[in-house]
Formats: C-alpha cells, sequence, structure tokens
C-alpha cells in the first residue's frame, strides 16, 4: 500500500536537490528519516548546492555539540537541586525501559513507573503539557474503553493528548489495562540527552562508569 503521494515523494527530491538536509525534508513533508532516506539515494545535488549541504551539516554537529553540553549541565543542576532524588529514580527508570535513540518514550505496564516518570518530567523538567503524549496499547480480549479510562485517569491527561491502539493479531497478556507509552513531542531529542546525562553522571558519581 502507498503511504506517501507522487506528489510529496517529487517534492523530497526536488528539495535534496536543492541542497535540503534530511531533517528539513522531514520536517516540512512530516515523513520518517527513513523514508527520506531511501528516497534521496541517487537524487543529483550540484556542487553548489553541495557546497551549502556539508556548511548546514556543519552547523548541524556544532549545535549538536552544542545541545549535549546544555544537557549536560541541566544533569548537573537537577542532582544537586531538591528534585535530586526523583531525577535519580527518573533517570535509572528511563535506562531500564526508555527508548535510547531519536526519540524519548517510556513505555509500561505499571502505573507506578508511568506516574514517576511523568512526576518527573512536570516537576523537575517542566516539559509543557501539550508537549507530553501518550499511546495506550492494548491486545487480544482486554477492555479498550475500560483501558483507556484507566490510563486517563494515570495520566491526568486530556483524552486529546491519548491515543489509543488494539492488536487483536492473537498476541496474548497479562497485562490488565495494556501499555502505555509516555512520549516527549517538541523538546524530546534535548529530552533523551537530559536523560542520558542523568544516568551518566550518576554512575560517574557511584564511580561505576566505564
Amino acid at each position: 500500500m502507498r503511504v506517501h503521494s507522487d506528489e510529496k515523494i517529487k517534492r523530497l527530491k526536488e528539495m535534496r536537490g536543492a541542497g535540503a538536509s534530511i531533517n528539513v525534508i522531514c520536517e516540512e513533508l512530516s515523513m520518517p528519516k527513513t523514508t527520506v532516506w531511501h528516497h534521496v539515494q541517487g537524487v543529483h545535488v550540484s556542487a553548489h548546492h553541495r557546497k551549502l549541504l556539508r556548511s548546514k551539516q556543519g552547523g548541524g554537529r556544532a549545535r549538536t555539540k552544542k545541545n549535549w553540553e546544555i544537557a549536560r549541565v541541566r544533569a548537573n543542576n537537577l542532582l544537586a537541586s531538591p528534585h535530586r532524588e526523583l531525577s535519580i529514580a527518573a533517570a535509572m527508570l528511563y535506562w531500564a525501559e526508555g527508548t535510547k535513540t531519536k526519540s524519548c518514550n517510556l513505555v509500561n505496564s505499571d502505573e507506578r513507573m508511568i506516574k514517576l516518570y511523568l512526576k518527573f518530567l512536570r516537576k523537575a523538567v517542566r516539559v509543557s503539557p501539550i508537549n507530553i503524549r501518550a499511546v495506550v496499547r492494548t491486545y487480544g480480549s482486554i477492555n479498550r474503553n475500560q483501558a483507556l479510562d484507566y490510563w486517563l485517569e494515570i495520566t491526568g491527561m486530556p483524552n486529546s493528548a491519548v491515543t489509543l491502539r488494539h492488536d487483536d493479531g492473537g498476541i496474548s497478556t497479562t497485562t490488565k489495562h495494556g501499555l502505555c507509552r509516555v512520549i516527549v513531542g517538541k523538546g524530546g531529542a534535548d529530552t533523551l540527552k537530559l536523560m542520558h546525562s542523568l544516568v551518566k553522571r550518576f554512575l560517574e558519581e557511584q564511580n561505576v562508569s566505564p
């Protein structure tokens, strides 16, 4: 099944030919990076635009380095703040259960873990509520409406911020209410860097870092 129209793919290639970076194309066309990467292969980029693209990539590396430094400073500040214990608990939880690359997601069926992580995001990091959303995934015979109501109450999120997805593909589960994935939208990449920095700094404190 075709997901993206021919017009969209054409626009993608035009943008790449004009020197647009993959990240810019992803944002502009709302397409995943893997899809964009696949379609830009073989696209001719003029020498002038290649030079522009390299300069943008160099600027991107500089921004990434700066953002990692900001995350390191934020981690140090949190570990020296009244939120130290909450930050450590959330960092260890994320280290065990969260995604490690690209996006800042944590998924679990234990309401206590979800509550603790959300408390950290809201109280310690002060992520705006509009940038936090959740995906509830249910399986088999789980009552979808009950599961959704359950996680709405646990997360304290409005209905508009929670998406329900059900899998009837014969997957068995012991969870009563399915899984809840907490996703940080805007600013998620910076929050992910913060989580990595918190873990790294705390392990250094405990003399167990490599």
